[in-house]
Parts: C-alpha cells; sequence; structure tokens
C-alpha cells in the first residue's frame, strides 16, 4: 500500500515545503528561501480589511467617488460599455444555460432489455447533442453580448457611467484585496536561507516597500511553489462588503 511507504514526518510539516529561491534586480541579486503558507487566514483577514477600507474610499459624496465619475465620462464609450459587459456576462451566461439546459443523460433500459449496443448508441446521441449545445450556448453568449455592447454604447453617458462605476469600484477594491492578501503572504512566507526559521523581513511595511520588479518576482516564485494559490483566495466584490 502506498500508505505504508509513505516517509514518516511531524504533522506540523505536513504540506509545509520550499526551495531556494534567487531574486535578481538592476545586476545585483539577493538569495532567500520560500516556503508554503499554509494557514492564509491573516492574510485573507487582512485582505478584506483593506478591500473595505477601499470600499470607504468610494462612498457617494467622496472625492473619489466623483473622480471615477469623471474618468469614465473621458473614456471611450467602447471601453465603458466592455466594463459593464464583464460586470454582466455571468448573468448572461447564467440566462442562456436555462434557454439551452443540458440534455438529461440516458440511462440503459434493462426493463426493456435494452442492448450494449444500442445503450451504447444512445449515449453516443446523447454526447453529440450535449456539444451541440455547448456550440449553441457559445452562439448565443456572443449573440447577446454584441446586442448588450450595441445598447450600452448607443445609451446616454451619463447612463452608462451609472452603470460602469459600481464595476470600476468594484475592480479598485478587489485588487486591494488581492494585493494585502499577497504581501502577508510574503511577509511569512520568505525567509533566510541560512535559516528557515527566521523571516525575511521584520514586518509588513517591508514587503510593502519592495521595488514591484523584486515585489512580483518573489510571487511568481511563490505561485510556482503553490500553484493552487490563486484558487485558494476568494474573490469577494465591493457589492458583497457595501452591506456588511
Amino acid at each position: 500500500m502506498a500508505g505504508r511507504d509513505a516517509v514518516r514526518l511531524d504533522l506540523r510539516q505536513m504540506g509545509v515545503w520550499g526551495k531556494p529561491v534567487r531574486i535578481e534586480f538592476q545586476g545585483r541579486y539577493e538569495e532567500v528561501w520560500i516556503q508554503t503558507v499554509g494557514d492564509r487566514t491573516e492574510a485573507v483577514e487582512r485582505g478584506h480589511d483593506a478591500m473595505q477600507q477601499k470600499l470607504l474610499e468610494f462612498r457617494p459624496g467622496t472625492e473619489r467617488f466623483d473622480a471615477i465619475a469623471e474618468a469614465l465620462k473621458l473614456a471611450p464609450p467602447e471601453d465603458v460599455a466592455e466594463l459593464v459587459l464583464r460586470a454582466e456576462r455571468s448573468a448572461i451566461e447564467a440566462r442562456v444555460r436555462r434557454e439551452l439546459p443540458d440534455a438529461v443523460t440516458p440511462r440503459r433500459d434493462r426493463a426493456a432489455k435494452e442492448s450494449k449496443e444500442d445503450f451504447s448508441q444512445r449515449m453516443a446521441a446523447h454526447q453529440q447533442r450535449c456539444q451541440e449545445l455547448s456550440c449553441e450556448r457559445i452562439r448565443r453568449v456572443s449573440e447577446l453580448l454584441e446586442k448588450r455592447r450595441g445598447e450600452l454604447v448607443d445609451m446616454g453617458r451619463e447612463e452608462l457611467v451609472e452603470l460602469a462605476r459600481p464595476r470600476r469600484i468594484d475592480i479598485e477594491c478587489w485588487n486591494a484585496f488581492a494585493r494585502t492578501c499577497d504581501d502577508w503572504v510574503l511577509l511569512r512566507a520568505v525567509r533566510c536561507t541560512d535559516n528557515h526559521d527566521r523571516p525575511y523581513f521584520d514586518d509588513i511595511a517591508e514587503v510593502q516597500a519592495l521595488h514591484p520588479a523584486v515585489k512580483e518576482q518573489l510571487r511568481r516564485a511563490y505561485r510556482e511553489l503553490e500553484p493552487e494559490e490563486e484558487e485558494a483566495l476568494p474573490k469577494p466584490s465591493a457589492a458583497s462588503l457595501s452591506s456588511a
């Protein structure tokens, strides 16, 4: 059995692994040790705090709330329309799935003594129908998106801006969440090469002050170490926090 052949390890070390990383910038380099961060609760909570704080900056009547509207008014209508479409796409896809639901998966009719060959033919027909439905959905979504795009472009600028502003604010808030989560993960993940128990950074301010090119190398190295990192972090929306 595979379990008997596995290496015995302290439970506290399971799920923790790392690698040496060489960070280079403008002809200089530094070597660090990066290891996985098992519990990301702290990073996610800090991300939520940053997202909430960012959302407060865009309250109606604030300078940033008005600045977003002015920026959208100056942007090409096509770009603003695309911003709205990205927010509406999931609803359009859900509508199309209701219009074109999945075909019912066939089951072998044993009571009627259906042969394996007959059932295989029905299953093949079902799979073919599923492929056709998928193509129909893609075509229908594209059709509805194009129609909606035309409606948005032809819409009055004020109305279009009001539709786009929540989406733009949502993007700003999510960026704050993701950036803060990454910073706190790096604070815990980056260690000294000569002592993996010793954090490389003394506090979060040091991580935040890193040059963007240096931070990106660290982020990329961590994501290579743990590919599921992006899926592990939820992506709350500003709308979900606005009612908090």
